[in-house]
Order: structure tokens, then C-alpha cells, then sequence
């Protein structure tokens, strides 16, 4: 009998593989998920288990895959399309940190990635063509799904100037703000034309940006069925009418695979979605697993680098762990506008306290530390700004008090006083950039150091400010920076620049000096 177990249990397993599927469509997709690649692990195991009751499975993204840890900024982004060619991915759309490490790049990543990168709206000026499809269409026996892609027409005011332009400084991309839904509804007209049964929009949008969002979207075109969104970070499963009222999807995964969606389309077409909690489905793939582990010891060899010593924690939070980097002075901003300052040459520094992702623990640091704080791959620049747009800008720092910004600055060499009191008048465009302040201003005071004295800043002079390029040459952080000089010169990373720091402090970083903030921004109200 024990010999016959072997061959019956075979059996069993030859008997479920061979269990009729169906054909019912799954498109499994993401967003946002920005280095996670623990999570890749699941998706590939997802795959599997549709695959083993459905013909038809795909998986998807909706971008911002490259980006966002050390796994993908130092090498790029290559090791993260290698991972997803393991899942396998079949269709992707660009985010808008697809762009992160240049178009040149950005085309390489993609040409790397099996998967087909659809964008409906990016293009190359001098030709008048995109470069990728608009839309791409699968056929799922006698089914056919058409997927169309969208980029936020923001990513280039999200990223480096140069990054898009000529060496003559020519712009010569374009993300087609104002045709955004235009085109997307003439892509989605198109694949209805060539046969489309169903059209999902792999959407990089967000569902409420100022100017072109995935709601705007959906109320303003016909003839999609959904729209998988990303780019804001979102939980969103739920429906819109379209502009003749029929019932679109709108869904969202959050990001970091919080959640994998799974889109289904039965076999009388009707569409639906739900979303997965990774927290509840345990099963890993064990190849992509291996892959993972395989990029990740790469990584490890570098980030593990000794680069020297810290006598005392650099925070982003409070006392109860309530970060506070996004709204109020913290030993680590001051810290990292420091290294600004010092690295560029500058009379000040700054950093957007959205920029500073993690605090730096006391004790030994390796480099995988400093790249957790700055984990984006900024590189910094130094401009010249005279002291009015310096005032504009430590302005527009404080409007948004006390809700949390990504763009309360952090500063080095500068001190600010704002009254909390004072009703805000910045107002921000569709793009979320400042054109104009009002006569409201809760911005009492700012001083510049100089010869370790402070003195009022003087509104004619002109400065010099180092600081990261999402900043000083991007239209990040609001616009603070718009209208300033880009001075020329080498272009050095951010972590490498807090490295280069360390060892102008003689490779430790002390207690004396950072210990606690520095009282470089005073907040006061009325009552004081």
C-alpha cells in the first residue's frame, strides 16, 4: 500500500491541474507602489491561483514603480522592472516618478520591462508623436479589453526642467494639459472602432489633483468601464456616472501594496473590481522571492557602508512619535538644510519637510541610513534669489499651518517668524503653484546669518540658496522658487551630500550641535 501512495497522490494533483477554466477575464493591477517589492512576492502568488481557474489573466500597474527606495535609486530602477518581468507584468502606464531619473532613462526602464507601456498624452514636440501607444488590446477568447494610459500632464512641473528639454534648453516634451481628456476620449473612441468589448483606463491622474484628475475624467467622457487610478495614494473602490450617465468604476490600491485590485469581467461582460488586503492573502511565490532576495543582496553591499556616527537621534517627530517635520522645526531639518548649505556653498539652505522621509537613529550609520532620509534621488542645485522671493517663499512655507505640508521648509542660515493667528491669503493655481498672495501675511519676520550674527533679511540683495532640484529647479513645494537664478555647477545626490556633511562634522554627528532644534522658525499667535 505505501508504494501505491507516491503514484496516487500524483494522481490527484494531475486530476485538480486538469479542472476545466473558465473564461472568465482577471486583470490584477497596482498603483503607487514605489519599491515595495515585498509585495511582488504576493502578486505573482495571486496570479498563479487565478491562473488556475481562469484562461485569461493579466497584471497591470498604473506607474509610479521605480521609485521611492534604495532598491530603485541606486540602480535606477533597473533591479524594480526585473522583478516585474518575473511576475510577469503585461501592460503598464508612466507615472510621473517613472521620470525620476530622466527620459532617457525612463525609456531604457521601459524597453527593459516586458510588459506594453501605454500613454495617451506624452510626446516628443519636434515630431508631434507620442512616444508610446495610446492603447493597446487584448483579446480574451472572443472577448477584446482595450486598456488606454494616462500621465499626469503635472510630471513635468513635478520634476527637473532639464530633465525635458534640449540641450539648448528647448522644451521638447509635452504631457498635453489642456487635451488630456480629449485625447484620452479619442483613444478610447479608437479602440471602441477597432472592436473594443470593454476599455479600462490605467489612469496616473489622482481622483481630486487641481487641474486634470481621474473624476474630472470620468464625468467629462463615454465608452470607459473603468478607470484604475493612481498617484495620490488613494483607497478608492466605487462608481461615477460618465457625461451620459452611465456608471463608470473608479478604484484606487492605495499605494505600497496596501491592496491588490482585482478587476473581473464575467462572461457577459459585466465588470466589477475589489480590493485585497495584502495583510490577508500570506501566499509568496518562491521564484520571485528568490529574484527579490537576489537584487536586494546587491543593494545591501552598498547600503550597508559605514559613513560614520551619530551621538544622538536626528527626529522628524515629537516626544509621542507625532511627526512634526511637515509643520515645525525638527533637529533633523535642521540637519539636513545644513548640509545643504554646506555642501553647495550657500548662504542658505533648505528642505521641504515632505522631503525627509525618515529619521536618522543615534549611533553607527551606514549610507542605507542617509538614502531612507532622502530616498528620492534628488540632486541638489544652488540659486541666486533676492530677498523678496526668499520672503515669497518662507510665506507660502507657513499657509498651510497646522495641517501638515510637504512644503514647510526646513532652513539653514535663515531665521523666520510667522504669527499662526493670521488667516492665510496664498492661493494656489490648478496645478497647486502659488500665483498670488493676498494682503494677509502671517509671516512677521526673516533674518539672515551672517558672521554668526542675525540681521534682517534685505528684500533688494540677492542670495544664494542650495538646496534639492524638487525645490530650487522643479515647481515642487508650491513654487516657492520660480523667478530665481539657477547658478551652473556639478550636480551632487542628496544622500550623498548628508554623507559628504558627516565627514565635514569629522564623521560624527554631535550632540552639542543637534541635540535639539535650533530655534531657526518661531511660531507665534495673537494671544503672544
Amino acid at each position: 500500500m505505501k508504494k501505491l501512495l507516491p503514484i496516487l497522490s500524483l494522481s490527484l494533483v494531475l486530476l485538480a491541474s486538469c479542472q476545466p477554466k473558465d473564461d472568465t477575464v482577471y486583470i490584477l493591477y497596482d498603483n503607487d507602489v514605489h519599491c515595495a517589492v515585498d509585495g511582488y512576492e504576493q502578486m505573482a502568488a495571486l496570479r498563479a491561483d487565478y491562473l488556475s481557474k481562469s484562461l485569461y489573466v493579466n497584471v497591470v500597474s498604473a506607474g509610479d514603480f521605480v521609485q521611492g527606495n534604495t532598491i530603485g535609486s541606486l540602480s535606477k530602477g533597473r533591479y524594480i522592472t526585473s522583478i516585474m518581468n518575473a511576475i510577469p507584468y503585461d501592460i503598464v502606464t508612466l507615472g510621473n516618478h517613472e521620470f525620476d531619473y530622466g527620459v532617457p532613462q525612463m525609456k531604457k526602464l521601459m524597453f527593459w520591462l516586458h510588459a506594453k507601456c501605454v500613454c495617451c498624452n506624452f510626446s516628443y514636440l519636434p515630431t508631434g508623436k507620442d512616444l508610446y501607444p495610446a492603447y493597446t488590446i487584448r483579446q480574451y477568447g472572443s472577448r477584446k479589453v482595450a486598456f488606454v494610459g494616462v500621465a499626469t500632464p503635472t510630471t513635468m512641473a513635478m520634476s527637473v526642467p532639464t530633465n525635458f528639454q534640449d540641450k539648448n534648453g528647448e522644451v521638447i516634451y509635452t504631457f498635453h494639459k489642456d487635451e488630456t481628456i480629449q485625447r484620452v476620449q479619442q483613444a478610447v473612441n479608437a479602440a471602441r472602432e477597432e472592436g473594443a468589448n470593454n476599455v479600462i483606463v490605467l489612469s496616473h491622474l489622482g481622483d481630486d489633483t487641481q487641474g486634470v484628475n481621474s473624476v474630472e475624467l470620468i464625468e467629462q467622457t463615454t465608452g470607459i468601464d473603468a478607470v484604475l487610478d493612481g498617484h495620490q495614494h488613494h483607497v478608492l473602490n466605487f462608481k461615477l456616472a460618465n457625461a451620459e450617465g452611465d456608471s463608470v468604476i473608479l478604484t484606487s490600491t492605495g499605494s505600497a501594496f496596501q491592496n491588490i485590485g482585482c478587476l473581473t469581467i464575467a462572461l457577459d461582460g459585466t465588470v466589477s473590481t475589489e480590493l485585497i488586503p495584502l495583510d490577508t492573502y500570506k501566499e509568496e511565490h518562491p521564484r520571485v522571492k528568490g529574484r527579490i532576495d537576489k537584487m536586494r543582496e546587491k543593494v545591501q553591499n552598498i547600503t550597508d557602508q559605514y559613513v560614520g556616527f551619530a551621538e544622538v537621534v536626528l527626529t522628524d517627530a515629537n516626544e509621542a512619535g507625532e511627526r512634526q517635520v511637515r509643520k515645525a522645526e525638527t533637529n533633523l531639518g535642521d540637519f539636513a538644510a545644513d548640509a545643504m548649505r554646506a555642501i553647495c556653498k550657500a548662504d542658505i539652505g533648505i528642505v521641504n519637510g515632505g522631503g525627509l522621509r525618515h529619521s536618522l537613529k543615534a549611533g553607527n550609520l551606514t549610507y542605507g541610513d542617509l538614502i531612507q532620509v532622502f530616498p528620492f534621488n534628488n540632486t541638489l542645485y544652488t540659486v541666486k534669489a533676492t530677498g523678496a522671493q526668499i520672503k515669497r517663499a518662507m510665506e507660502i512655507s507657513v499657509f498651510e499651518y497646522p495641517v501638515e505640508s510637504g512644503g514647510f521648509m526646513q532652513v539653514s542660515g535663515l531665521r523666520y517668524t510667522f504669527n499662526s493667528s493670521v488667516p492665510t491669503s496664498v492661493h494656489l493655481d490648478d496645478d497647486g503653484i502659488c500665483d498670488s498672495i493676498g494682503e494677509s501675511r502671517r509671516l512677521i519676520s526673516v533674518e539672515i546669518e551672517k558672521d554668526g550674527e542675525w540681521m534682517p533679511i534685505d528684500e533688494d540683495a540677492v542670495y544664494t540658496i542650495g538646496g534639492q532640484s524638487y525645490n530650487l529647479v522643479c515647481s515642487g513645494s508650491s513654487g516657492m522658487y520660480i523667478g530665481t537664478e539657477q547658478l551652473p555647477g556639478e550636480h551632487m545626490v542628496d544622500a550623498d551630500a548628508l554623507v559628504e556633511y558627516i565627514h565635514l562634522l569629522g564623521d560624527t554627528i554631535r550632540a552639542s550641535q543637534y541635540g535639539k532644534s535650533q530655534n531657526r522658525i518661531i511660531r507665534v499667535t495673537d494671544a503672544d
